[in-house]
């Protein structure tokens, strides 16, 4: 009798093991889903604004959605500058994405998802040969990880190696490219203000040659 029950127990637990199997599959598959999603739109945004392909996706979801991760193929060189502006504007971008859509965040490891769970990668044309001194420190590669961001270039002593050549806190270049963003907002007002200038006085120029009999050329 005593094996009988034990039995029945052990097919019991078994039955309850199975289901919550199935149930963390189908939680599984619904957030996948919509990884997908955001990834999607996220990329298809990229290639119309920079013209990058996806060279790889994917992340850490063993349970919920922990990060994202995102591969970028661009087609054109880069310094640390332009590198930086780039995988911050990329991730801030990404990160806004993820946290618009509505029926991830459930299933995110914390909402609003941080920046530190958005990775985004991105790989840039170098040419194979050393041109130059400077070529040294064209980027190849720049990469977000562990709140830093990684600068590597072309490694023409072993080119399977990326060659480090810096490496800094995400914030703090997150703080550079906000300020260099700021600094180029603050030049447009000026080339507006200009452009009013030559407007008022081409007017102006335009009612001295009226007054004088002169024609502006204008019809109507």
């Amino acid at each position: 009798m005593s094996k009988r029950v034990s039995f029945f127990t052990l097919v019991i637990l078994m039955m309850l093991v199975g289901f919550k199997a199935n149930a963390e599959d189908e939680k599984s598959a619904v957030y996948t889903k919509y990884v997908a999603e955001v990834t999607s739109a996220f990329l298809k945004e990229v290639y119309q604004e920079y013209g990058f392909r996806c060279g790889g996706s994917g992340g850490s979801m063993p349970y919920d959605v922990e990060k994202i991760s995102v591969s970028l193929d661009a087609n054109q060189s880069a310094t640390v500058d332009q590198a930086r502006e780039l995988v911050v504007k990329l991730t801030e971008r990404f990160v806004q994405i993820i946290n618009a859509h509505e029926k991830i965040r459930p299933f995110l490891r914390e909402y609003p998802f941080p920046s530190s769970r958005a990775r985004v990668m991105i790989s840039f044309s170098v040419s194979k040969k050393k041109i130059n001194p400077s070529s040294d420190n064209e980027v190849e590669l720049v990469f977000h990880a562990k709140k830093r961001i990684y600068y590597q270039a072309h490694n023409y002593d072993n080119p399977f190696l990326g060659k480090d050549i810096k490496d800094e806190p995400y914030e703090e270049a997150l703080k550079i490219v906000k300020t260099d963003v700021a600094k180029k907002e603050t030049k447009q007002p000026f080339l507006l203000e200009e452009r009013t200038d030559e407007s008022e006085l081409a007017k102006k120029i335009r009612e001295l040659r009226k007054s004088k009999g002169f024609s502006d050329g204008r019809t109507g």
